[in-house]
Protein backbone atom coordinates (compact mmCIF):
# COMPACT_ATOMS: atom_id res chain seq x y z
CA UNK A 1 0.00 0.00 0.00
CA UNK A 2 2.90 2.70 0.80
CA UNK A 3 4.49 1.77 -2.35
CA UNK A 4 1.56 2.16 -4.31
CA UNK A 5 0.57 5.77 -2.65
CA UNK A 6 4.18 6.85 -3.72
CA UNK A 7 4.26 5.12 -6.89
CA UNK A 8 1.28 6.86 -8.06
CA UNK A 9 1.17 10.66 -5.93
CA UNK A 10 4.34 10.61 -3.88
CA UNK A 11 5.07 10.78 -0.21
CA UNK A 12 3.71 13.77 0.81
CA UNK A 13 0.00 11.80 -0.57
CA UNK A 14 1.05 9.09 2.52
CA UNK A 15 0.68 11.61 5.04
CA UNK A 16 -1.75 13.65 3.73
CA UNK A 17 -5.19 12.89 5.75
CA UNK A 18 -8.28 12.83 4.33
CA UNK A 19 -11.14 15.22 5.82
CA UNK A 20 -13.85 12.15 5.74
CA UNK A 21 -11.98 9.80 7.72
CA UNK A 22 -9.38 11.91 9.77
CA UNK A 23 -6.33 10.28 8.87
CA UNK A 24 -4.00 8.91 5.95
CA UNK A 25 -3.11 6.23 4.82
CA UNK A 26 -0.18 6.19 6.69
CA UNK A 27 -1.44 6.75 10.03
CA UNK A 28 -3.46 3.56 9.21
CA UNK A 29 -0.30 1.70 8.18
CA UNK A 30 1.72 2.72 11.27
CA UNK A 31 -0.94 1.61 13.81
CA UNK A 32 -1.10 -1.69 11.84
CA UNK A 33 2.59 -1.94 12.22
CA UNK A 34 2.74 -1.29 15.62
CA UNK A 35 0.49 -3.71 16.73
CA UNK A 36 2.88 -6.36 14.87
CA UNK A 37 5.75 -4.53 16.43
CA UNK A 38 3.83 -5.48 19.96
CA UNK A 39 4.11 -9.03 18.83
CA UNK A 40 7.71 -9.26 17.55
CA UNK A 41 8.74 -7.55 20.84
CA UNK A 42 7.36 -10.83 22.50
CA UNK A 43 8.89 -12.99 19.83
CA UNK A 44 12.13 -11.31 21.18
CA UNK A 45 11.70 -11.88 24.72
CA UNK A 46 10.50 -15.68 24.25
CA UNK A 47 13.77 -16.37 22.51
CA UNK A 48 15.43 -14.41 25.09
CA UNK A 49 13.97 -16.65 27.88
CA UNK A 50 11.30 -15.01 29.34
CA UNK A 51 8.61 -16.80 30.53
CA UNK A 52 5.13 -14.86 29.86
CA UNK A 53 5.55 -11.41 27.89
CA UNK A 54 3.15 -8.48 28.63
CA UNK A 55 1.95 -7.21 24.80
CA UNK A 56 0.95 -3.96 25.46
CA UNK A 57 -0.95 -2.65 22.47
CA UNK A 58 -2.15 0.88 24.05
CA UNK A 59 0.91 1.38 25.79
CA UNK A 60 3.23 1.32 22.12
CA UNK A 61 5.50 3.34 21.25
CA UNK A 62 4.53 5.50 18.09
CA UNK A 63 6.81 6.03 15.38
CA UNK A 64 5.52 9.67 13.72
CA UNK A 65 7.64 8.65 10.79
CA UNK A 66 6.16 5.58 10.33
CA UNK A 67 3.44 7.34 8.87
CA UNK A 68 5.22 10.51 7.29
CA UNK A 69 7.35 8.34 5.15
CA UNK A 70 6.10 5.80 2.77
CA UNK A 71 9.82 4.41 1.81
CA UNK A 72 10.90 3.82 5.84
CA UNK A 73 7.50 2.21 6.05
CA UNK A 74 8.06 -0.51 3.57
CA UNK A 75 11.66 -0.98 4.98
CA UNK A 76 10.62 -1.31 8.14
CA UNK A 77 7.64 -3.31 7.45
CA UNK A 78 10.13 -5.82 5.66
CA UNK A 79 12.36 -6.00 8.95
CA UNK A 80 9.68 -6.50 11.02
CA UNK A 81 8.49 -9.35 8.89
CA UNK A 82 12.17 -10.97 9.01
CA UNK A 83 12.76 -10.76 12.75
CA UNK A 84 9.65 -12.12 13.08
CA UNK A 85 10.20 -15.07 10.56
CA UNK A 86 13.75 -15.69 10.88
CA UNK A 87 15.77 -16.87 13.27
CA UNK A 88 15.53 -19.03 16.39
CA UNK A 89 12.20 -21.07 16.50
CA UNK A 90 9.67 -19.95 18.88
CA UNK A 91 6.67 -21.73 20.65
CA UNK A 92 3.33 -19.92 18.74
CA UNK A 93 1.77 -21.55 22.08
CA UNK A 94 3.90 -19.90 24.35
CA UNK A 95 1.68 -17.80 26.92
CA UNK A 96 1.88 -14.20 26.80
CA UNK A 97 -0.67 -11.65 28.73
CA UNK A 98 -2.33 -8.77 26.62
CA UNK A 99 -2.64 -5.64 28.27
CA UNK A 100 -6.16 -3.44 27.20
CA UNK A 101 -7.26 -0.61 28.56
CA UNK A 102 -11.25 -1.38 28.35
CA UNK A 103 -12.21 1.56 29.83
CA UNK A 104 -11.01 5.18 29.93
CA UNK A 105 -11.06 5.58 33.81
CA UNK A 106 -9.18 2.55 35.00
CA UNK A 107 -6.08 0.49 34.26
CA UNK A 108 -5.15 -1.63 31.62
CA UNK A 109 -6.53 -5.47 31.60
CA UNK A 110 -4.40 -8.20 31.76
CA UNK A 111 -5.80 -11.32 29.44
CA UNK A 112 -4.13 -14.78 29.00
CA UNK A 113 -3.54 -15.62 26.27
CA UNK A 114 -0.99 -17.03 23.52
CA UNK A 115 1.68 -15.67 20.57
CA UNK A 116 -0.07 -17.56 18.16
CA UNK A 117 -3.48 -16.12 19.36
CA UNK A 118 -2.05 -12.43 19.16
CA UNK A 119 -0.41 -12.53 16.16
CA UNK A 120 -3.57 -13.83 14.65
CA UNK A 121 -5.19 -11.19 16.58
CA UNK A 122 -2.42 -8.69 14.94
CA UNK A 123 -3.21 -10.09 11.36
CA UNK A 124 -7.07 -9.55 11.76
CA UNK A 125 -6.77 -5.90 13.17
CA UNK A 126 -4.34 -5.00 10.13
CA UNK A 127 -7.00 -6.38 7.63
CA UNK A 128 -9.55 -3.43 9.06
CA UNK A 129 -6.71 -0.81 8.88
CA UNK A 130 -5.92 -1.67 5.39
CA UNK A 131 -9.36 -1.77 4.32
CA UNK A 132 -9.75 1.95 5.81
CA UNK A 133 -6.46 3.04 4.13
CA UNK A 134 -7.59 1.51 0.58
CA UNK A 135 -10.41 4.00 1.16
CA UNK A 136 -8.26 7.05 1.99
CA UNK A 137 -5.74 5.68 -1.37
CA UNK A 138 -9.33 5.61 -3.57
CA UNK A 139 -11.47 8.39 -2.45
CA UNK A 140 -8.89 11.07 -1.27
CA UNK A 141 -5.77 10.01 -3.35
CA UNK A 142 -6.95 8.25 -6.79
CA UNK A 143 -5.14 5.18 -6.00
CA UNK A 144 -6.72 2.13 -6.75
CA UNK A 145 -5.50 -0.92 -5.05
CA UNK A 146 -6.30 -4.85 -5.68
CA UNK A 147 -10.03 -4.89 -4.82
CA UNK A 148 -9.10 -7.82 -1.88
CA UNK A 149 -6.74 -5.46 0.01
CA UNK A 150 -8.39 -4.84 3.38
CA UNK A 151 -10.91 -7.47 2.81
CA UNK A 152 -11.19 -10.07 5.31
CA UNK A 153 -10.61 -13.62 4.58
CA UNK A 154 -13.80 -14.14 6.38
CA UNK A 155 -15.30 -12.42 3.33
CA UNK A 156 -13.17 -13.23 0.49
CA UNK A 157 -14.05 -16.75 1.49
CA UNK A 158 -18.00 -16.35 0.94
CA UNK A 159 -17.56 -14.15 -1.44
CA UNK A 160 -16.03 -17.54 -3.29
CA UNK A 161 -18.92 -19.36 -2.26
CA UNK A 162 -21.46 -16.69 -3.35
CA UNK A 163 -23.26 -18.49 -6.15
CA UNK A 164 -24.32 -14.79 -8.44
CA UNK A 165 -20.91 -14.25 -8.52
CA UNK A 166 -21.80 -10.46 -7.89
CA UNK A 167 -19.04 -8.02 -5.31
CA UNK A 168 -20.73 -6.47 -2.84
CA UNK A 169 -18.35 -4.28 -0.83
CA UNK A 170 -19.79 -4.35 2.12
CA UNK A 171 -16.73 -2.09 4.10
CA UNK A 172 -13.90 -5.06 4.68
Amino acid sequence: IAEAVLDSCGAAAFADACPTIGASVGAHLRHSFEHVQCCASAVESLRSGSRTPILNYDGRERDAELERDPIYMAARSRELAAGVLDGDAVNLDAEVLAAFALDASSGDALLPSTLRRELAFAAHHATHHFFVARLVAKGHLGVDLPDDVGRAPATLRNDRKSTTGAYVDVGG
